[in-house]
């Protein structure tokens, strides 16, 4: 007896580089976006505001020097690089195993989507670990100063992840 495949195995593959490439781009629209937001107030609370810091921008203030925070970014921004970088070499080998069928293309895409996935996991660590060692401080009703992820961390670090997992079930459905 032979074995057919099923029509809808074909489908789901498509379905699933579809999803892989809304994903893929999510990461790469999180690097280009607002990553941190630096809040503050002062007097009391008369003054406040907000600045919001893109990371290719944050390369300026925090890209050189030999203070922990700029250790801390530098991590951070390789990781969100990385993890875009990874969503499409993993959407492009999703592609590849899905239209070639060759084991060595299915096996390059699952360490790609597990890396992927650990590399989103790990921007989103590292962003709020320059956070804390960011310009946070309190001095009292004078003035505060804060830093916390903003919506391109969010989105690289989901992206990436969902990518990952896409290219995970990819590998298994093609």
């Amino acid at each position: 007896m032979s074995r057919r495949k099923s029509k809808n195995s074909g489908t789901v593959g498509y379905v699933l580089l579809l999803a892989a490439l809304v994903t893929a781009v999510l990461a790469i629209v999180g690097v280009c976006i607002t990553w941190v937001t630096r809040s503050g107030e002062g007097l009391g609370g008369l003054v406040s505001g907000s600045a919001d810091l893109k990371l290719g921008d944050m390369f300026d203030l925090y890209g050189e020097g030999d203070l922990e925070i700029n250790g801390a970014f530098r991590v951070m921004a390789a990781f969100a690089i990385l993890t875009a970088i990874l969503s499409v070499a993993t959407l492009v080998l999703a592609g590849i195993s899905k239209v070639l069928g060759w084991k060595l293309f299915r096996f390059l895409l699952v360490i790609a989507a597990v890396v992927c996935v650990v590399c989103a996991v790990v921007s989103i660590i590292t962003a709020f670990s320059f956070c804390d060692k960011g310009i946070n401080f309190d001095a009292g009703d004078l003035v505060s100063s804060s830093l916390s992820p903003a919506a391109g961390a969010w989105l690289t670090c989901i992206g990436g992840a969902l990518t990952g997992l896409i290219g995970i079930g990819a590998a298994l459905k093609s």
